[in-house]
């Protein structure tokens, strides 16, 4: 009679398991960010409810055992720790996932934003270079988007804003303003650039949690297409930092 019990109480362990991770799995996609290319988060949902009701089973039918050797034969004294040991283990697994979710990074409870200045090559030093005054070049053809990458997947992206009223030049080439939300605190970061029409981008050297090292400009540095020009002025240049979201 007493394996009977323990029978049951492996079987609501293995329920209350898979029921337990299928709802911390659901969490975690918002949490996390899982995108759902090719069924990715449908597979990641279901994934961790099996391995939740088969880790449901198994310690369920072994707090069974030793509560009927060390406590009492009763049956509800097998159910009872069988699922007090399956809810234990869930609630540390939402605990630790919880600790590890992808907040959006702040400084002083406000929010933060990438600053950018965007430099053109000099006229006439690259021919594939985009022409004309950049304040006037249509949406399409004036683009800066944050992508967030993990294991080589994109996790999120933000798109830039232009701040054409800022738009300068100096020497003799145009420097063009952008800022963008700080929208994770996990992964790296590269970016897609059009300018002009003409496609470029980058992978970003900086780590997504602002300290006070980010909070000055950086070096000036070469887009990927920028680097194999024979100097800084025929390359299209790009320098960043961190602001506060009120600035």
């Amino acid at each position: 009679m007493s394996w009977a019990i323990t029978f049951v109480a492996g079987l609501l362990g293995m329920l209350s398991g898979g029921l337990g991770m299928f709802a911390i799995a659901n969490a975690c996609v918002r949490w996390y960010r899982i995108s759902n290319f090719e069924g990715g988060s449908g597979y990641f949902v279901i994934g961790l409810a099996i391995l939740g009701g088969i880790s449901g089973l198994i310690l369920s039918i072994i707090a069974a055992r030793v509560a009927h050797a060390f406590i009492g034969p009763e049956w509800y004294t097998q159910v009872g720790c069988a699922l007090a040991v399956v809810a234990s283990a869930l609630a540390i697994v939402l605990v630790i996932s919880y600790l590890g979710v992808d907040r959006t990074p702040e400084v002083g409870g406000q929010g933060v934003v990438i600053a950018w200045e965007i430099r053109l090559p000099a006229d006439g030093t690259d021919e594939f270079a985009p022409r004309g005054d950049p304040r006037v070049w249509p949406d399409v053809e004036l683009r800066l988007e944050l992508v967030s990458v993990s294991n080589h997947k994109p996790r999120g992206a933000r798109e830039a804003k232009f701040d054409r009223a800022a738009f300068r030049q100096e020497d003799g080439q145009w420097i063009l303003s952008a800022h963008v939300p700080l929208f994770t605190s996990k992964g790296e970061f590269c970016v897609n650039l059009t300018l002009g029409g003409r496609d470029d981008g980058f992978w970003l050297a900086m780590r997504p949690v602002p300290h006070a090292a980010y909070s000055e400009w950086s070096e000036w540095s070469r887009t990927n297409k920028g680097g194999d020009k024979p100097q800084d002025a025929a390359a299209v240049m790009y320098r960043f930092r961190y602001e506060n979201a009120t600035e």
